[in-house]
């Protein structure tokens, strides 16, 4: 199997071009920037462009469609050829822990998922999710629309989420659902994940994919600034490769400058 680079951040980008407020907004607001961050990941390595649609969802914003729209555009602009719809949490607490019912989580999914499709996106990135009953709901909502699913989870140390879901049980739930890939997502940095990885990769014989943060975030002056470097980040990130994982990316804190490290120091350009 071919092992695809997904890209990184796209919040951290923005943030460095001085942009701040929210970044699904900005797909209507501040498309030159957006294509720009697009053709730096290109030119880093990626193989997977994540179209900025993180939470698009209707019940938070009346015109989402507009913003998928928009937001796919800008990737093709961008020269993509691969173009993942991203999809995370809707926010909201599932029964039993909270009022949304999986009827609900459901349908918020299932709008996103075929805006996505209409506009042409390739596969469907279901990522940084804690709650094994959202989890559901989203991978049924979206297999519907017949594009490539794939699905990660955020873990702690011990492998588990904040909810407690360990990865056997995301493994088990999503094998059973039938996605394209899996794997672990955002949280730590990327040393944890090479230490969950081996239990993982025993765990499934589906293609598993690993997009760390650049580390935990720290508050200078005032900012939120990830301190691993793209060299340090891509150190860890070659002994994952080395390790058997099958698609590699990045998360919060990553840009363009981790993705290029990573991709040199694994040999895969």
């Amino acid at each position: 199997m071919k092992k695809l680079i997904f890209d990184g951040g796209m919040g951290t980008c923005l943030q460095a071009k001085g942009l701040a407020g929210d970044p699904v907004e900005m797909n209507l607001t501040h498309g030159a920037e957006i294509i720009d961050i697009h053709r730096q990941y290109l030119a880093a390595g990626a193989d997977v462009i994540t179209a900025n649609t993180f939470g698009a969802y209707v019940s938070k914003y009346p015109n989402a469609e507009k913003m998928i729209e928009a937001a796919i555009g800008h990737a093709r602009t961008a020269g993509a050829k691969t173009v993942a719809l991203d999809m995370g949490p809707t926010g909201k607490m599932m029964e039993p822990f909270g009022d949304m019912t999986p009827e609900e989580a459901e349908a918020e999914f299932s709008a996103s998922a075929q805006a996505g499709k209409k506009y042409g996106a390739d596969m469907i990135l279901i990522e940084t999710f804690f709650c094994l009953y959202e989890l559901e709901a989203a991978v049924k909502a979206v297999k519907v629309t017949g594009l490539p699913v794939v699905a990660t989870m955020t873990f702690d140390k011990k492998g588990r989420t904040t909810m407690g879901v360990s990865l056997s049980a995301m493994v088990e739930l999503l094998a059973e659902l039938g996605v394209d890939a899996l794997g672990m997502n955002c949280g730590l940095g990327p040393d944890v994940y090479k230490d969950l990885l081996p239990d993982l990769l025993k765990a499934t014989t589906l293609p598993v994919l690993v997009q760390p943060n650049a580390g935990l975030p720290e508050s200078i002056d005032g900012k939120t600034v990830y301190t691993t470097t793209p060299a340090d980040f891509a150190k860890v990130m070659a002994e994952i490769n080395a390790g058997g994982c099958t698609h590699l990316g990045g998360c919060c804190g990553t840009t363009p400058a981790h993705i290029s490290a990573m991709v040199t120091a694994c040999g895969l350009k």
